[in-house]
């Protein structure tokens, strides 16, 4: 992962993981302010805008990008969209229970790491591939909000840390 990729991924696990804790503090501790405005919106458009800045500068790598990225970057916007899918389901149709989001993110999170484990004959993804399914059967035992806070606890672990290692170690212009 080239350094501006790891550190959009310490921003993004970071970021998810303050949203996620802060929806469990509300509605642990029953706060009457509105989350979807304070947390999410706020700190979602702010992430955004700096992934779009990263999205368009890839995008004209694109057709000069090895298949291998252009396969790797395919898994991951094929399980971003299978997650939105998901989560427009339940948050939206409520068909099924928002809170089982955390452990179905963490499955396609899983897949994602798999095939990129394949694709880059990387260790490391395969090593967070274990994790996050492991964190899935973890999750789907939260039946409730606490999943939040369990989801925050594996961004940290399984995303942020690595990352940042990541950055750390392969410098910041890799």
């Amino acid at each position: 992962m080239p350094g501006f990729r790891a550190l959009l991924a310490l921003v993004w696990a970071l970021v998810l993981a303050k949203c996620l804790v802060a929806q469990w503090a509300f509605n642990r501790y029953h706060l009457p302010i509105n989350p979807g405005f304070y947390v999410w919106t706020l700190s979602l458009g702010g992430s955004g805008a700096i992934s779009l800045v990263y999205a368009f500068s890839l995008f004209r790598e694109l057709p000069t990008m090895p298949l291998s990225g252009r396969l790797a970057n395919a898994t991951w916007v094929a399980s971003a969209t299978g997650f939105a899918l998901l989560a427009a389901m339940s948050l939206l149709n409520r068909a099924f229970d928002p809170y089982l989001l955390p452990a179905l993110a963490a499955v396609l999170l899983g897949v994602g790491c798999f095939i990129q484990s394949v694709i880059d004959r990387r260790p490391l993804c395969k090593f967070l591939a274990v994790g996050w399914w492991s964190s899935a059967i973890a999750l789907f035992m939260l039946p409730n909000f606490n999943a939040l806070a369990g989801m925050a606890l594996s961004l940290v672990l399984l995303v942020a840390m690595p990352a940042g290692w990541l950055f750390l170690t392969r410098g910041r212009h890799t």
